[in-house]
């Protein structure tokens, strides 16, 4: 096996895909210390940096000494503590549903909706860039997939068209696409769905928080609030905590303790997870300045990028794809970028299409504008030595 190892190691070396677990130290919403150097971190996934608001830090610790650190347990076990209850409804009531599920993370989340809800005679429709843990509980489902070409609508219904499964269609989608940061036409996904008979599924795990005038969405942005028949979302990115949640009708959440198995066999977040994650939907529902801060933040740095002539693809909001193409380019300007102070990760197949090897940069509230300056000079510098501009 070892020398099997080897052998497929070295050839992910040659192609220039080889990865490494990177140990840093969080300093601020927007700095990192790695490998003894002070650098600015355009990586994070947490677009507000509630992670280290003082009211969601404060949450955090006033639970710590009556709950303990973990739960210990399954939710099925002893592990639903009576603060899952609180964020549940918070989470509901948040997003304009009548139920909230908490899972331990996104990807078990989805995992649990797909292949819990859908039967090997149902037929799935999927985003070809549909996140990684949407792909694996498609296979696990055993349902027909059928893929359709990227936020193309026109070829979904031609699709549905010609769909010629006994079991029931699903479709399903992130709203907010996690590698190329644009956004799906959730009008017509929905249109879609009431013309032919079908169940809409999305992931919000980036948009909750951030998209719709009260940062409810992508849902919201279309007027479409609790109108989905399943979304999952997290509080892992823009809410700075942890863990997943999954909305619906009741009927379909009772469905998935009794039977989805990411549910029943692991670990119960702990108590101090949960406290946060509610503190941090207080923040966003009466501090909407902070969004403001984010979104003025994110038109500048777009501009910039813009006019200095990267290709921003289609993407919206936080997420800023540089697409540079070849994966020895990107890591050639990874390493070009942390020798300037700038933690920037590139991403390589198979987590993107191969050819497509890109930068995926994030703007997060609190990033200081001597920093954004900083940040924009180099990735000018850097973007001209590896010759993707000009």
């Amino acid at each position: 096996m070892k020398e099997r190892l080897r052998k497929e190691l070295k050839e992910i070396r040659e192609k220039g895909n080889y990865r490494e677990i990177r140990y840093l130290k969080p300093l601020s919403a927007s700095r990192i210390l790695y490998n003894g150097k002070e650098m600015i971190n355009l990586c994070s996934n947490s677009y507000l940096s509630l992670h280290n608001h003082p009211d969601v830090v404060t949450a955090a610790h006033s639970v710590i000494d009556e709950y303990g650190a973990g739960t210990c347990s399954s939710r099925s076990v002893s592990g639903s503590i009576d603060l899952y209850a609180l964020l549940e409804k918070d989470i509901a009531l948040f997003k304009g549903y009548e139920r909230a599920l908490m899972f331990s993370n996104g990807y078990m989340a989805n995992i649990a909706i797909v292949s819990t809800l859908l039967d090997d005679d149902d037929t799935i429709y999927s985003d070809e860039f549909n996140h990684s843990s949407i792909i694996d509980a498609i296979r696990l489902s055993r349902a027909e997939k059928v893929i359709y070409r990227h936020l193309d609508m026109d070829d979904l219904e031609r699709r549905l068209q010609t769909r010629r499964g006994h079991g029931q269609t699903f479709i399903i989608s992130e709203t907010v696409f996690s590698m190329d940061g644009d956004v799906a036409p959730l009008d017509r996904l929905y249109e879609l769905k009431r013309r032919y008979g079908a169940h809409l599924i999305i992931d919000e795990a980036h948009a909750t928080g951030v998209f719709g005038e009260t940062g409810r969405g992508v849902e919201e942005v279309y007027g479409l609030s609790g109108a989905m028949d399943v979304q999952m979302g997290t509080f892992g990115k823009a809410l700075g905590s942890f863990g997943a949640f999954v909305l619906g009708d009741p009927l379909i959440l009772e469905y998935l303790v009794n039977r989805a198995r990411t549910f029943m066999y692991t670990t119960a977040l702990p108590a101090s997870t949960l406290a946060a994650a509610r503190a941090a939907l207080q923040v966003i529902n009466h501090e909407p300045a902070i969004r403001k801060e984010l979104w003025d933040s994110i038109a500048y740095v777009r501009n910039s990028l813009s006019s200095l002539g990267f290709d921003l693809q289609q993407s919206q909001g936080p997420i800023v794809p540089i697409v540079v193409g070849e994966d020895a380019k990107a890591v050639e300007m990874q390493k070009l970028l942390l020798d300037k102070g700038v933690f920037l990760q590139a991403i390589r197949p198979p987590t993107v299409p191969t050819g497509t090897s890109r930068l995926r940069l994030t703007i997060v509230r609190g990033l200081e504008q001597a920093d954004i300056e900083r940040a924009i000079e180099a990735l000018a510098w850097a973007g001209r030595k590896v010759g993707i501009i000009t």
